[in-house]
């Protein structure tokens, strides 16, 4: 502020005219004893004050003494105004400020008042999230405890009839005992305190019976349950009850076989199967969770794509089962990397659309359980220089290059003549059709051949170079006499959650 750091100000004090009084007193009183001699009769020095000359000098010197008091008054009166000035423009200063901390006060009262709103909605959020969630493990558990009996006739009456059907109906029963199987296994994780704790206990039990299958191998049908199941097979009943055409993914023939699967929505990528010890409904509660997710943001219309649909890779490394989930959802802030699997959070806004804050809090507690580890990376679309030699019937071969670049999160096309000009796809015109097309990129460095093109034939070409996910597409028009070739980049852009787990073989070893 203005007054900050300003000394002390001394007040000014106007002068009474002493001088000037004393001397009208003293010039009043001359002129009195001259007016009556009489009162100074018989003293000579007296006398000689009566003379007119001596009044005037003294009179002169009032005049003086009357002049000095004036100019002293002046000067005095001049510093009192500056000072008064002074005063008058600290107290507008201090009102000013006044002014102003009052209007900071009520900007924070509003920021308080909007703090303490939002604190108390994320509260009952929470304490609405803590009730769903008790009330959700009261009727679990009641259903739990009160489904005993009927859980072991249905498993018993279902277990008779593929003794004693055809042979054709043996997987339809053998299916609804294991959907059975996994309700009950649904309802111990629900009423569970610790789902982490849980699952680690049944892969502790299940590791028991796995080792004394490893040293017994003519015992290990006698164990109460299997110790073992494959990721693979894990995968597919995750998938099966998703999957609106499971002949495409080739779910109900000989799967797994490695090889890539494609269908509408999903592009699956089987590299190296997994034998995992635990409960194979944990490993289907996890893995569902994880797609639904995926096919949230994938169903939304401003993610759709139909190049870029949910991947799913299942491989291993080093032995650890690796599963990847790339799905084209929004990148996740640094600031959510742990809170996304807190239970109750949820990042979904769309259209006034709020998640539970189960799917990811399930996915971390499993993880944990089987004492694996859970990752994501945010997928962003990447700079790269495409080549091609495109060779046409006429036995012409002609050489292109063109960069594709990221403008403000979108993959655009930069010709490399063409300086700053950028477009969202590019097309090439020829004189005469294409009979092949050898492409490549900097990024992903192995050539792809487009060979065998005829006359009059549409084709659209889709990149393979990451199994993952497709960065660029072309569409091949041949013509009788000409052609038109068009390069356009894919928006991949979008959240790959990666989870590792420790395969069976690994934990026999690490006993050994």
């Amino acid at each position: 502020m203005g007054t900050r750091g300003r000394g002390k100000m001394n007040p000014v004090r106007l002068p009474y005219p002493w001088l000037s009084t004393l001397g009208a007193v003293f010039i009043i009183s001359w002129q009195f004893v001259m007016i009556h001699p009489g009162i100074i009769d018989g003293n000579p020095l007296m006398g000689q004050l009566l003379r007119q000359d001596y009044l005037l000098l003294g009179t002169l010197g009032l005049l003086a003494l009357v002049f000095y008091d004036v100019r002293r008054f002046i000067r005095a009166n001049s510093r009192y105004r500056h000072q008064s000035q002074q005063y008058r423009s600290q107290i507008g200063e201090l009102l000013d400020t006044k002014r102003e901390l009052g209007t900071r006060a009520r900007t924070y009262s509003d920021h308080a008042d909007k703090l303490k709103m939002f604190i108390s909605e994320r509260l009952l959020e929470y304490i609405e999230y803590d009730e769903k969630f008790l009330h959700f493990k009261n009727i679990a558990s009641e259903v739990r405890h009160n489904g005993v009996i009927s859980y072991d006739r249905a498993q018993t009456a279902l277990k008779q009839a593929q003794q004693i059907c055809a042979e054709g109906e043996q997987q339809t029963y053998r299916e609804a005992a294991d959907a059975l199987l996994y309700l009950w296994d649904l309802l111990d994780l629900s009423t569970t305190d610790n789902i982490a704790l849980h699952v680690a206990n049944r892969i502790y039990d299940s590791e028991e019976h796995y080792f004394q299958a490893q040293l017994n191998p003519a015992e290990a049908g006698s164990a109460p349950f299997q110790p073992t199941f494959l990721m693979s097979h894990a995968l597919r009943r995750a998938l099966l009850p998703i999957v609106a055409n499971p002949d495409g993914l080739g779910l109900n023939q000989n799967w797994p076989m490695a090889g890539e699967y494609e269908a509408e929505q999903f592009k699956i990528l089987l590299r190296n199967d997994s034998e995992m010890v635990g409960n194979e409904n944990h490993m289907v509660l996890l893995i569902e969770n994880l797609i639904n997710n995926a096919l949230f943001y994938a169903r939304q219309k401003a993610k759709r794509q139909r190049h870029n649909p949910v991947a799913i890779s299942l491989a291993q490394d080093a032995g650890e089962g690796v599963l990847r989930v790339y799905n084209r959802g929004p990148h996740i802030a640094a600031d959510e990397r742990e809170k996304i699997y807190q239970l109750g959070f949820s990042s979904r806004r769309i259209r006034e659309h709020h998640g539970k804050g189960l799917g990811l809090y399930f996915v971390h507690e499993i993880t944990r359980g089987f004492e694996g580890n859970i990752d994501f990376d945010n997928i962003e679309n990447r700079s790269d220089l495409v080549s091609m030699s495109i060779k046409l019937t006429n036995g012409e071969l002609l050489r292109q290059q063109i960069s594709i670049v990221d403008i403000e999160g979108e993959p655009m096309c930069q010709l490399l003549e063409a300086g700053e000009q950028v477009s969202k796809r590019h097309e090439w015109f020829y004189d005469a059709p294409i009979a092949s097309i050898e492409i490549s990129s900097e990024a992903d460095g192995k050539p792809q051949l487009i060979a065998g093109l005829a006359r009059d034939e549409d084709i659209r070409y889709i990149d393979n170079g990451d199994p993952m996910r497709a960065h660029w597409m072309l569409e091949i028009k041949n013509r009788k006499r000409s052609a038109r070739l068009r390069l356009v980049p894919l928006d991949v852009r979008g959240v790959e959650f990666v989870l590792r787990f420790a395969v069976a073989s690994s934990r026999l070893d690490h006993q050994d």
